[in-house]
C-alpha cells in the first residue's frame, strides 16, 4: 500500500512537471498571440503595465459611476459577511 501511494505520488509529480514544461514551451513559442489575447480578455486589460493606463481625469462620468456602484456592492457584501459572523 505504501509503495503504491509513493508510486502514484511520483507519477503525479512527473505528470505535473511534464505538463508544466510543455506549457512553458508552448507559451514561449506563442508569446505574442497569448499576450494579445490577455490584453483584451473579456474587455478588461490584464496586462496594463506595458500599456498606457487611463488616468482618473480621462474617465467618463459613466465609467466613474460604474466603478462607484461596484465598490458600493463590494462594501455591502463585505459588511453583510462580517455581520453574519
Amino acid at each position: 500500500m505504501l509503495l503504491g501511494l509513493n508510486y502514484k505520488l511520483l507519477l503525479g509529480v512527473l505528470a505535473g512537471v511534464a505538463v508544466g514544461v510543455a506549457g512553458a514551451k508552448y507559451y514561449e513559442s506563442h508569446r505574442d498571440e497569448i499576450t494579445d489575447k490577455l490584453k483584451n480578455f473579456k474587455g478588461c486589460n490584464l496586462l496594463s503595465k506595458n500599456d498606457e493606463v487611463k488616468e482618473d481625469a480621462d474617465l467618463t462620468l459613466e465609467e466613474l459611476e460604474s466603478q462607484k456602484e461596484r465598490l458600493e456592492d463590494l462594501i455591502a457584501d463585505l459588511q453583510a459577511k462580517q455581520g453574519a459572523k
